[in-house]
């Protein structure tokens, strides 16, 4: 089977529809880094398992591998999906498309069916394309940089499942069918030991209350007296009496928590109702009345100062009107014997004595208004103790108010918890007899508890002779139990064992499976030639359960260790193709390799040249991309176009709009076979 061809479109760099035909017998791939060359081996790889697994981060940036599968760049692909044709040895076509929005076209199992026979490995289609595609990023990463035990995984992976896998299988199932049932037996053996430790807690729990037992007549009649309308059957009087036990317990502790509340309110009332605190009250009432009047004086004196202040202030002002008559006169002087400001007939000393008469008159008046300014200040300062003390005496009459309020609040509370548990009111203010009421509840509970022992302790004697007989029967069957746990122990030793042995057997099937590689891998490695002293390696396999297969060169070196990268690189080609060549479960001969050449010198690139040479003979597909034209030319030249298996040419590069085309696709013309030289011209012989 081969890779006929592929088809593309709106997946990662290509938007438009691009369609690769394969040649059957090799196909070249060259371009620029950047047009879209490993593009066409992660399509195959997509098509095949869904995924593209060199990339080893899945999310980064809060996206994820998945926002770039498909075209992002300008414009808008027809369509996305990727088609991949398989041809098999019978010209039968098997195709597989993946599109963004429906999917695979075919399942996981028809691909399986498809590219998969025989004892393929877990995960086939995974394998299938980690040794059918080699990448250049891979190449050291998938074969020298790999731990001891992902190299034997890898290996053992490609050769397949070996012969005994059934009889493995099988030998798990036993194993894990033993190890259920012995889980199982210790599960059923546990649970008939805790009932057995039930049954004789309760046998000991039964032979207590025996020995507490009494007078049956006396402990009936205490519960006659506690529960009215009990019935004659022990089972309903024992039934009876514990409720009426536990009401009775919830009655006491309410009780009890009134008496508590009771006590409480009896010290308030008390402290309250004393002489003392009575006299308190009184006085304060006194105080606040005597500083209510002495506030009212004061507030009468600071009245009649503001009155007397108001009075001189408007003798003030009648004062300075007269002033200003009085100036104004004396500069008018008498005018032709006549007051300026009356008209009356004066005369000059009887106008100069009635002007000093005006003023001292004016200085009367002026002179009380300051006066009473100070009597008012004196009479507010005077005001401002009285109005302190006021506030004092009304907070005293206030805290003593609050104070009977919560008695009073208090006293509600207490006959509210009477009424809420149904307890008797003529408990409420008595607080003596609810304390005897107690004392009797109390001693009726010990009573009623004690009778409910001795009531318990009559079905006691046969409950002793049934549990008796319940844990001789368990104690039997524990016995039987703890047998079959042993038993089945001895079978998980023996499945476990047996597995052992399978596995010894299939370590050393896959061991001789390995040792065919080794000479493959010695050819490839030669044929390389990454070492000009060390021409061999060797492998060495170990480990019982994890298996660890180390890669030797010259005296036991590590070439991962001592090689350069581009030596490690052609180990690992040649590590990587002995793996592919390995496989027997697959009909798929296409192998896909991506820039293999990258870090290689020339001279290990013409070896890898004639490798590829060589596999195509043996009827390899052969689908190379890389970088190098010459490098391409020489690849379509080594690797053989025959009529039968064709060989062609593709170069990729970036369009004018930024998607990747195919800018030219050429299929290689086969050689003749061999032509003789015949006078003087060439002649050919056969294709």
């Amino acid at each position: 089977m081969r890779i006929d061809f592929l088809e593309l479109c709106g997946f990662r760099g290509f938007r438009d529809k691009v369609r690769v035909e394969f040649g059957s017998g090799f196909t070249i791939i060259t371009g620029r880094n950047g047009v879209g060359k490993s593009t066409l081996c992660d399509a195959v790889e997509f098509a095949i398992t869904g995924s593209i697994e060199k990339y080893t981060v899945e999310k980064a940036a809060k996206e994820s591998l998945s926002d770039y599968l498909w075209w992002r760049g300008a414009g808008k692909p027809d369509a996305h999906y990727v088609t991949v044709s398989f041809l098999s040895d019978e010209d039968k076509p098997f195709t597989i498309t993946r599109s963004r929005e429906s999917g695979a076209d075919r399942s996981v199992e028809e691909i399986h069916a498809a590219l998969c026979a025989g004892a393929a490995p877990d995960d086939a289609l995974r394998q299938l394309t980690r040794t059918s595609i080699i990448r250049d990023e891979w190449i050291a990463a998938l074969s020298l940089d790999l731990t001891e035990t992902e190299r034997f995984d890898l290996v053992r992976s490609a050769l397949g499942a070996v012969e005994d896998t059934e009889s493995a299988a099988k030998a798990k199932e036993v194993v894990a069918a033993a190890d259920k049932a012995h889980a199982r037996n210790e599960e059923i053996y546990e649970a008939a030991r805790s009932r057995l430790s039930d049954r004789i807690a309760q046998q000991s729990e039964a032979e207590a209350a025996l020995s507490r037992s009494g007078d049956l007549a006396a402990a009936l009649q205490t519960v006659s007296t506690a529960i009215s309308n009990v019935s004659s059957d022990v089972t309903s009087q024992l039934e009876s009496g514990r409720t009426a036990l536990a009401d009775r317990r919830t009655r006491l502790a309410h009780m009890s928590e009134a008496l508590q509340l009771a006590r409480e309110l009896e010290i308030e009332q008390k402290t309250f109702n004393s002489q003392e605190a009575v006299d308190e009250r009184r006085a304060a009432l006194t105080g606040r009345d005597s500083a209510q009047k002495a506030k009212d004086d004061a507030d009468a004196a600071v009245t009649e100062a503001e009155r007397r202040l108001t009075q001189e202030e408007d003798a003030d002002a009648v004062a300075a009107s007269l002033t200003l008559l009085v100036e104004h006169g004396e500069r008018l002087g008498l005018h032709e014997d006549h007051c300026p400001l009356c008209a009356a007939h004066r005369t000059s000393e009887e106008f100069s004595a009635g002007l000093e008469a005006a003023r001292r008159r004016i200085a009367t008046l002026s002179s009380g208004v300051q006066a009473a300014r100070d009597a008012l200040a004196a009479a507010r300062e005077a005001a401002r103790q009285p109005s302190l003390d006021l506030d004092a005496a009304e907070e005293m009459v206030r805290s003593h108010t609050e104070a009977e309020q919560r008695l009073r609040a208090q006293e509600e509370a207490h006959v509210e918890f009477f009424d809420l548990n149904d307890l008797d009111h003529q408990f409420i203010s008595d607080v003596d007899g609810l304390e005897r009421e107690i004392g009797r509840e109390r001693d009726l509970l010990i009573d009623l508890e004690r009778a409910l022992h001795v009531l318990d302790a009559s079905q006691s004697v046969s409950r002793i002779s049934s549990i008796e007989s319940d844990i001789a029967g368990l104690r039997s069957e524990i016995d039987s139990l703890a047998d079959a746990v042993s038993q089945s122990q001895s079978a998980a030793t023996a499945a476990r064992e047996i597995e052992r042995s399978v596995k010894r057997v299939s370590a050393e099937i896959i061991d001789e499976r390995l040792a065919q590689i080794s000479p493959l891998l010695n050819e490839l490695y030669q044929r390389l030639r990454p070492h000009a002293d060390w021409r061999t390696i060797d492998y060495s396999i170990r480990g019982d359960v994890r298996r660890f297969l180390s890669l030797k060169v010259g005296d036991g070196l590590n070439p991962q260790f001592v090689f350069s990268s581009g030596q490690r690189r052609a180990a690992g080609l040649a590590f990587l193709l002995s793996v592919h060549l390995s496989r027997g479960w697959t009909p798929l001969r296409s192998l896909l390799l991506d820039d293999p050449v990258q870090h290689i010198d020339d001279f290990r690139a013409l070896q890898l040249v004639e490798v590829l040479a060589a596999l195509r003979v043996d009827g390899r597909q052969i689908i190379c991309a890389v970088e190098d034209p010459a490098l391409a030319d020489l690849l379509c030249r080594r690797l053989h176009s025959t009529p039968s298996q064709s060989g062609r040419r593709i170069d990729i590069d970036l369009g004018p709009k930024g998607s990747n085309v195919l800018v030219n696709d050429t299929e290689i013309a086969p050689m003749p076979v061999g032509v003789l030289r015949r006078d003087g011209g060439l002649q050919v012989v056969g294709n």
